[in-house]
């Protein structure tokens, strides 16, 4: 076997190179991968943004150059994190975001008890019920269970609700903080035609908000679609703290506090129990 001297000073050398490389790992550790902060914050703008944004909005509120950002998009494209509308253009998350986003969603033990009270309850009257959560750009669909009932629907998974213009958008602003909802019912009030609101100056808002707290649920007769009525109830935790809203959703003649009064009695009870 070969041997050579090894003096202390190599010693000492090789010890404080290891010690140096042990830090730097450390520095590159607490640092992480820039571009992936980038990518975050591009994506979290977009989760924000309630229309498509155009490459130069993100850009300006990402502090880049347009060139830079588009590598960006570009790559986001791709693995479908984003999504491109082929007339303007502009750029909104993609449908592998909307399925990070819900494998979140279904990770959080709260929500998975949501879903089981939702698929109870529907079982139990056999109307269609519809699980929202608030989202960056406020009430969303996360999941549907439908009755065996014919209903004509137009919701779907990952849609964002209208505040003033359906039942479970309006529990959300009268249960939540509403610091949450106002600048929403800000861009409601603001919009020039399309949606039915259910009222248009804030004095009446605060009127309907606390007709709402005090039946403890939200009534939505035909408002946003002709013939079908809705009613949502808050979910709250131990904590009291808003998880979702369960909307019933059903024929006119069903799903109203009068011929329904019984339904609507029961959906109250339960969703109240939800957290005991």
């Amino acid at each position: 076997m070969l041997r050579w001297p090894i003096s202390r000073e190599w010693c000492r050398s090789v010890s404080h190179c290891d010690m140096r490389e042990e830090h730097w790992m450390k520095v590159e550790d607490r640092r992480g991968i820039k571009a992936v902060e980038v990518a975050g914050h591009i994506l979290d703008h977009l989760a924000r943004a309630q229309p498509p944004v155009a490459l130069r909005e993100l850009a300006a509120a990402g502090h880049m150059s347009p060139g830079k950002i588009h590598r960006y998009l570009s790559s986001f494209l791709v693995t479908g994190l984003a999504r491109q509308d082929p007339d303007t253009r502009q750029y909104a998350l993609g449908p592998l975001a909307v399925k990070l986003g819900l494998a979140a969603l279904n990770s959080y033990q709260p929500l998975k008890d949501a879903i089981a009270l939702q698929r109870e309850l529907r079982d139990r009257i056999d109307e269609t019920l519809v699980l929202s959560v608030w989202g960056a750009q406020g009430p969303t669909i996360v999941h549907i269970e439908e009755s065996s009932q014919p209903i004509i629907m137009t919701m779907r998974i990952g849609a964002v609700l209208p505040i003033l213009a359906t039942a479970t958008g309006l529990a959300f602003a009268s249960f939540l903080p509403r610091h949450f909802s106002d600048p929403l019912i800000r861009t409601e009030l603001d919009a020039v035609g399309g949606l039915n609101l259910f009222a248009r100056d804030p004095a009446a808002i605060d009127r309907l908000i606390t007709e709402v707290r005090d039946q403890g649920y939200a009534y939505n007769e035909g408002h946003l679609m002709q013939g079908v009525s809705a009613a949502a109830f808050p979910l709250f935790d131990r904590t009291a703290t808003l998880v979702g809203v369960i909307a019933v959703m059903g024929r006119q003649e069903r799903v109203n506090p009068r011929d329904g009064a019984q339904m609507i009695a029961c959906l109250k009870k339960e969703t109240r129990n939800f957290s005991h």
